[in-house]
């Protein structure tokens, strides 16, 4: 099992995915999360819900796939 938390800030690191844009992809995979929630969520400053982490792991792997492509 990945570490999504960690995928993400992964993510974040690159200069052409940002915060805003994995937030709204989450969003729209019915993450339900407000953005500053989602940034503590993302760097492990709050429990995380188990529907919130598909959420993410959706947005992930559909940004990932957009930033390689």
């Amino acid at each position: 099992m990945r570490d999504l938390r960690y995928a993400a800030r992964m993510l974040l690191n690159r200069e052409d995915v940002s915060l805003i844009d994995l937030w709204i992809s989450y969003w729209n995979h019915g993450g339900r999360c407000h953005p500053f929630v989602f940034d503590a969520l993302i760097y492990d400053v709050l429990v995380v819900h188990g529907f919130d982490m598909e959420a993410l792991a959706s947005a992930l792997d559909e940004l990932s796939l957009e930033t390689t492509g």
